[in-house]
């Protein structure tokens, strides 16, 4: 039954009961910011610590300060403004350590220490209020290993020239209106299984989060984009349009049509490349229209003519990468490869260059085992094994990136040897970000980010109760997992099958 003479702050406040996870839907208005939402006082108990990522000279280090005692309704303390600082050092003797970062007063500390040493042991702790920094839910790593560690050492860069910087983003979901369902159903209290979030119309987190993770990844040197699926909710065409428009303010769609070859080099206007996700597949609009692709309608100027699958070279003359962006859909089902993408593959990896095939769909055989039913893992397991001996064929293949499961997650397999199949965290939720691979001539470097505008961090602190509140055991995956380096010749050229000897994984 409808009630006509509620208001919208109490239209949203019901809804936010409905999914009982967080409050913030709960206290949106006209005008509002998540960010400016915390308590300027109170009790401020610093909690939630993550070390995010750690490259080769810099760490980035988060962390949240709420009030126990003042619990809301779901029983998650209320945010609290507050300074936080990080004291760091190379001696294990914390009368060594200095102050060497601050985050001002936020509830929301995102700090990052810069000009760090390569392959260096660093010990430190994150503070507020004089009080250390307490870990949050472990990850399944950490269940063995231990929470956030007392050190952390930064990563050693491959060897040779750094040639280009890619940003891999997925599930960005743009015009999703209830967050953090791993089952979708209307009928269901919530939206589905678990109860989810509802979206504030006028403020949706898919906005900030998406523009967040672009201007994130320009302000990070990356002059390659790669949106790897998911980027609408059901391929609306007002989530299509924003979602194109944001990621036109990264750079150009597709190649430029009047190069000859398909080759992007340092010090070329920046592009970026899409591939089709689940949630942006064919729709069947009924007996009056029957199948559209409202997907093609935007994004066809960066696949190749007919089709939706893409190839790309990154680098130079010398030494470059080549990525191999799939559909894994067709217009009937989702999660397949069909035949012709594999044929396609296949022709580009015979190209010789060193190449990294990407589609939403993880084909790795961890992936099914490991995710969260009724969430499927990826492509079905006789699919996926015919994908990996493919690549097991040939010696060229340097990684293979998908999305869909919204976690961080590396793993290798046995068709492939040391290849490493990672799976890239949402844009759009916990944890909130994006990865930036660095592009060298003897490898590459794999950095995890959250995005970090205050909004975004409030966000992904408020959508970590997803999944019951268990969403970072499952979504953020480990330190090494998130952080990474991968050794292989880009300058070498292949025709031969056969693993190639020396291409390892020699860090995270």
């Amino acid at each position: 039954m409808c009630q006509t003479t509620l208001s919208r702050r109490q239209l949203m406040r019901y809804g936010a009961l409905v999914g009982a996870t967080f409050p913030a839907a709960a206290i949106m208005a006209d005008g509002w910011s998540l960010a400016a939402e915390a308590a300027p006082t109170g009790l401020a108990i610093p909690m939630q610590l993550e070390l995010v990522t750690v490259t080769d000279t810099t760490a980035t280090i988060t962390w949240f300060t709420g009030d126990p005692g003042d619990l809301d309704e779901f029983g998650r303390p209320r945010p609290v403004q507050a300074d936080g600082r990080v004291l760091i050092g190379t001696s294990p003797d914390p009368r060594t350590w200095v102050p060497i970062a601050a985050s001002g007063r936020t509830a929301y500390h995102y700090i990052e220490i810069r000009n760090l040493r390569p392959r260096t042991t660093y010990y430190w702790r994150a503070e507020s209020g004089g009080l250390p920094a307490l870990p949050g839910l472990p990850t399944p790593t950490e269940l063995t290993s231990g929470p956030a560690p007392a050190t952390f050492t930064t990563l050693t860069p491959p060897p040779g020239r750094e040639i280009a910087r890619v940003a891999w983003l997925n599930d960005l979901h743009f015009g999703e209106q209830v967050a953090g369902l791993a089952y979708s159903d209307s009928s269901l209290p919530g939206g589905g299984v678990p109860a989810g979030f509802p979206v504030d119309p006028d403020h949706p987190y898919w906005r900030f989060m998406g523009r967040g993770a672009v201007a994130d990844a320009r302000r990070l040197g990356c002059t390659v984009l790669l949106a790897n699926g998911d980027l609408s909710n059901a391929a609306e065409t007002a989530a299509l349009r924003e979602c194109r428009s944001t990621l036109d303010s990264f750079g150009t769609l597709g190649l430029d049509p009047r190069r000859r070859d398909d080759l992007i080099r340092p010090g070329d206007a920046p592009r970026y490349f899409v591939t089709r996700g689940n949630h942006d597949r064919i729709r069947d609009l009924g007996a009056h229209r029957g199948l559209v692709d409202r997907f093609e309608e935007h994004f066809h100027a960066g696949f190749e003519r007919g089709t939706q699958h893409f190839s790309v070279a990154v680098g130079t003359a010398k030494a470059r990468y080549r990525f191999v962006g799939l559909d894994s859909n067709d217009g009937v089902s989702t999660g397949v490869l069909r035949d012709s993408e594999l044929a396609y593959l296949e022709a580009e990896l015979g190209r010789g260059d060193v190449t990294i095939p990407l589609f939403h769909h993880p084909a790795s055989a961890t992936a099914s085992l490991t995710a969260i039913p009724p969430l499927g893992g990826g492509l079905p397991q006789d699919q996926a094994r015919t994908f990996r001996e493919l690549l097991g064929r040939h010696d060229n293949v340097a990684g293979v990136y998908a999305g869909h499961t919204h976690r961080t997650n590396l793993s290798r397999n046995v068709e492939t040897g040391d290849v490493p199949y990672f799976e890239g965290g949402a844009v759009k939720e916990y944890p909130g970000g994006f990865t930036v691979v660095r592009l060298f001539e003897g490898g590459y470097m794999v950095n995890f980010h959250k995005t970090r505008s205050p909004d975004a961090r409030a966000w992904s602190e408020r959508s970590r109760g997803e999944y019951y509140g268990l969403a970072p055991m499952y979504l953020l995956g480990g330190l090494g997992e998130r952080n990474w380096t991968y050794a292989i010749d880009a300058r070498r050229r292949t025709r031969a099958t056969g693993r190639q000897p020396g291409a390892r994984p020699v860090g995270g």
